[in-house]
């Protein structure tokens, strides 16, 4: 597609400004965020869910600024896709039951407190958050300008830089785990599951169970990013296989 392509067909920003605004939004949204809490010094339990806030906010800014739809950004039910969605969001989501289970090997729920409701409250904005912004937005941002495949790719790589606070390793697992996510936005083109149980429950799960998560098996280091790849890979394949036949 040319360059001067935008989201919004009724309304058009210059190329350049079209990519200042989808991350500068977002980034100053973090940036208030941040800066409020440390100015009134408010504690770590409440400032996290400051941040996010301001951080969704900024993204349903966004929203606005490019007058995005339902179906812009994969929130819209598409019905003789639902079915795939469905499938292969369970899938992903087992994935991650099975890693817990025998990886983690979770077992009895923590014991329940005022920070475990701020803690779950903070990871429903986060989750609503990033997968409205990164399989959402950016996703529509790039497949419109590009394709399908370069909105997957690129999301999942600004997915995993969006974590660069947890260091390479961390830079590299979100990629992959982005890639996974991004798979089912690229099959179905929906994120619905992917915020509620998926995104929600892989979040939730340490801070409700106990389990063995600071000393998890070697092998879950490399094991789990293989196969989420290569599950993402599956779903991408099958997916192009099909839309060939039809």
């Amino acid at each position: 597609m040319n360059g001067d392509y935008t989201i919004n067909p009724t309304k058009r920003y210059p190329p350049k400004l079209d990519y200042l605004l989808v991350f500068l939004i977002p980034i100053i949204g973090l940036a208030l965020g941040v800066a409020i809490t440390t100015l009134l010094d408010i504690d770590q339990t409440y400032s996290n869910f400051i941040i996010n806030l301001f951080f969704l906010a900024a993204t349903i800014g966004l929203l606005r600024v490019f007058k995005l739809s339902r179906e812009d950004v994969g929130l819209k039910s598409i019905p003789h896709k639902m079915r795939q969605h469905v499938f292969i969001s369970l899938v992903v989501f087992t994935l991650y039951i099975l890693f817990y289970i025998f990886a983690i090997r979770i077992s009895s729920l923590k014991p329940f407190s005022a920070n475990t409701v701020w803690g779950l409250l903070t990871y429903l904005i986060v989750v609503i958050a990033e997968e409205l912004y990164f399989r959402g937005i950016l996703y529509s941002f790039f497949e419109k300008r590009f394709s399908a495949r370069t909105a997957l790719i690129a999301s999942s790589l600004i997915f995993g830089l969006f974590h660069a606070r947890q260091g390479v390793t961390g830079i590299i697992s979100r990629t992959i785990t982005g890639w996974l996510w991004g798979s089912v936005r690229y099959s179905s083109k929906m994120i619905i599951l992917l915020i509620f149980p998926i995104h929600f429950a892989y979040n939730a799960t340490w801070l409700l169970f106990d389990g063995n998560w600071a000393n998890s098996p070697m092998w879950t280091i490399y094991t789990l990013p293989a196969v989420e790849f290569l599950l993402g890979l599956l779903f991408v394949i099958m997916h192009d296989a099909k839309s060939r036949s039809t």
